[in-house]
Parts: C-alpha cells; sequence; structure tokens
C-alpha cells in the first residue's frame, strides 16, 4: 500500500478530514509534525496510520529526505496547515510528486505579491512609522493594514488618519516579532514580515468566501457563502449559505472574480478559498487567496452538506493525480449557517464546557469543537474554537440573536 504524507505545523481539524480521504482512496496516512506529547499522540493514531516528529517541518530539503528515506517516494505530500503550505509544495517537488509548482504557493502566501498581479484597491508597503504620511497619501485613507502573510484576522486594523497608521505600524512592529507563529520570523523573498506591513484602500461593500477546485486549468467554485456577523477584531462570528438577498447576477460575478484570481496565479490541481469584498465602486474585488487548503473549521462541511462536493476528498484526489471521487447527493440543500465561538482573553485553554446545552438549541444541526485543553490561545488570532452548523433561522438578525444565545452558553475557561 502506498503511502500519502500529510505535513502539520500546528494542531487542525483538517488532519481527520484529509487522513479519512486518504484511506477511502487506498492508501496509508502519515503525519509529519512538531514532537507531540503522548495524549495528542494518542488521539492521532486513531486517524492516522503513522506519526513522524520532525523539529522543523518548513525544511522542505531535510523534511524531503527524512521522506525519502522513510517511504520512498510517496503517493502525494499535502497540508492543510496554512502556514506550510509553500514549504509542503516544495517538498513536492523535491520528491517528484507536485501537482502545482511551489513558486506558485509563495506568492500566495505573499499579500502584497497576490496585489501586484491581481490589482484590485490601491496598495503599499509600509516598513516605518515615519513612512505613514507618503504611504497614505498614495494608497488613500481609510485604509486597512495587515501583516503581510497573516492569517486569522491576525493584527488587522482600520486607520481613518496618518496618525492612526502609523500607531497601527507600531502596533505591528510590537507584536509580530513577540508571536509564536514562525511565519513571522522567516523572511519573505526580501521582506521581513515582522517589519514590513501591507497597507491597501478601505472596501465597502458585504464580504464573501468562496472556495474553487481548480483541476487541469479548469475552476469550479464549490459554495459562496456570505459574512454577515463581523465584530471589531475583524474575526468572522458568522457565515452563512446561500448569502441573503444576493442575486444571481451578483453571485456569479463574485464566483467569477473568485476564478479568474485563481487562474492569474497560476493554480492549478488544487483547492483554495477566496474572500471577496463586492466594493459599491469596483464591484467584486480579492481580498484574499488562501491557496492549497479549503476553508478553515467547519466551512467544509457547509459545503458538504449542502452541494454533496467533499473539499478534503477533492483536494486529495488533485494531490493524487487521481479523478474525481465520487459526490454523495447533498444532505441538506437549504439555507445553513455556521457560528463561530472564540475564547475570550490569551492563555492556555483549561476547559470547554456548555457544549450539551448549545447542542439542545432547536436551530443547531451540529456542534464541532477544534481546539482542546492544553492549546494556546491568544485573542489576537482568529482561532475558530467552537463552531456550530445551524437551520432554520430567518434572517441575520437570527443569526445574530442565535449567537448570542450561543456565547451565553458555551464556556472556555483560558488561564
Amino acid at each position: 500500500m502506498s503511502t500519502v504524507v500529510l505535513i502539520r505545523e500546528a494542531r487542525g481539524h483538517w488532519v481527520g478530514e484529509v487522513a479519512a480521504a486518504v484511506h477511502a482512496a487506498g492508501h496509508r496516512a502519515v503525519l509529519l509534525a512538531p514532537p507531540v506529547d503522548a495524549a495528542e499522540r494518542m488521539s492521532l493514531a486513531a486517524v492516522v496510520d503513522e506519526v513522524v516528529a520532525v523539529d522543523d517541518v518548513y525544511d522542505a530539503e531535510a523534511v524531503a529526505s527524512q521522506i525519502r528515506s522513510a517511504y520512498g517516494t510517496p503517493a502525494a505530500v499535502l497540508t492543510g496547515s496554512d502556514g506550510a503550505i509553500a514549504s509542503t509544495a516544495r517538498v513536492a517537488e523535491l520528491l517528484g510528486v507536485a501537482r502545482c509548482p511551489a513558486s506558485v504557493f509563495e506568492v500566495c502566501a505573499n499579500k502584497f505579491a497576490v496585489r501586484e498581479v491581481l490589482g484590485g484597491t490601491a496598495f503599499a508597503l509600509i516598513s516605518s512609522a515615519s513612512e505613514a504620511a507618503s504611504v497614505a497619501e498614495r494608497v488613500g485613507l481609510p485604509a486597512i493594514v495587515k501583516p503581510v502573510n497573516g492569517a486569522g484576522s491576525n493584527l488587522v486594523r482600520t486607520v481613518s488618519t496618518v496618525d492612526e497608521l502609523a500607531a497601527a505600524y507600531e502596533l505591528l512592529a510590537a507584536r509580530l516579532p513577540e508571536s509564536a507563529d514562525p511565519r513571522y520570523h522567516r523572511p519573505l523573498g526580501t521582506l521581513d514580515p515582522a517589519a514590513t506591513f501591507l497597507v491597501e484602500g478601505f472596501l465597502d461593500g458585504p464580504e464573501y468566501a468562496v472556495d474553487v477546485l481548480i483541476r487541469d486549468g479548469v475552476v469550479e467554485p464549490v459554495e459562496i457563502l456570505d459574512k454577515p456577523l463581523i465584530d471589531e477584531r475583524k474575526f468572522e462570528l458568522a457565515l452563512s449559505c446561500p448569502p441573503a438577498d444576493l442575486s444571481a447576477e451578483r453571485a456569479a460575478l463574485v464566483t467569477a472574480a473568485a476564478s479568474s484570481a485563481v487562474l492569474a496565479l497560476g493554480l492549478d490541481n488544487t483547492v483554495a478559498h477566496v474572500e471577496v469584498i463586492d466594493d459599491l465602486r469596483r464591484g467584486p474585488t480579492i481580498v484574499e487567496v488562501n491557496a492549497g487548503r479549503p476553508a478553515g473549521s467547519i466551512m467544509p462541511l457547509l459545503a458538504k452538506l449542502r452541494t454533496g462536493i467533499d473539499v478534503f476528498a477533492e483536494l486529495t484526489a488533485l494531490a493524487l493525480g487521481a479523478p474525481p471521487p465520487a459526490r454523495e447527493p447533498a444532505k441538506l440543500p437549504i439555507p445553513l449557517a455556521m457560528l463561530i465561538l472564540y475564547a475570550s482573553g490569551s492563555g492556555t485553554l483549561r476547559s470547554v464546557g456548555g457544549l450539551d446545552e448549545v447542542a439542545a438549541l432547536p436551530e443547531v444541526v451540529d456542534v464541532v469543537t477544534t481546539v482542546s485543553p492544553g492549546q494556546v490561545l491568544t485573542d489576537e488570532q482568529e482561532t475558530y474554537a467552537v463552531n456550530l452548523v445551524v437551520a432554520g433561522f430567518a434572517d441575520h438578525e437570527d443569526l445574530a440573536a442565535l449567537h448570542a444565545e450561543a456565547s451565553k452558553l458555551i464556556r472556555l475557561e483560558v488561564a
């Protein structure tokens, strides 16, 4: 039996989903990850065939050598860990099983490089608070400031004045070097992602998320979701599908923008999660392209329930160069939403309470917890802790009320 290697940088819900797809395709699933404790190794042993410790999952040459010596040429190498996408693609190249060049994923991991390819709203880099006035003149205000290679809405700030832009720079420059996320400590081409940040013009309009499959140059949109609830940190509190009040014409424009973007970036034989704002003046404008992986948390579950498309099975087939997997009929082709509950504060998660109570709510179809005690959380990173699949809601106001009710029931103890 051939081996498919999964590479993980940190705990992730995706491992079980991809491993199940690997097994269904008739292969062994081997997980390479940083050293884990005995309890986590035991839980992983229930979903993968082998867990192998790797000192540095981003050292593509060392990882490829380790895989080659242990398993020869694997059937595929893939990941669902956002920060390991490009290095994993490089591992696949070194082993001769790549389905898309690593250089394409490297571009997609650099938000500034993506803007250079796709255009859209005005944008610039800022490398010093003293550049705030000149950058504001080039980009315009209000604007968004964000890490060049960030994820999970980490330290995204909206600024309306030059002073606020300078202060946002100082904030990011102070916080990112302290971050435990290794991506901020690795050069991004010639950029230092802990000292140089992206500033882009503010977009005004509803925001959507689109997962797409790219197979031999042909793009297939899977599902489009809207984001009716976003808090002051830019954290998503709810996503729903189909998007309320979105006409078929506007939906087609949004999905067309996502499809054009992934092709323009050179993505092929992979999946991508694309975020789009339908700006009042510009129309659908790409905000972010998360290449090489489906949407985070349980968004793929919503798509599977509504469409029958298993994005993790599709990703596995694309990595293997295999035909598309068989698709089941949609189980719940009705309006569905995902509600997201976060821990309050930063620290080590001690316990998760209230799950049974929230599961008993009549609108709740499923409850999925993607964190576990012992995991370190920060309220600056969008870590989806408890996720609810809900149905039977009337509108966005109904979703907001349901989120408020669920928030009172779930207890995430962080210390």
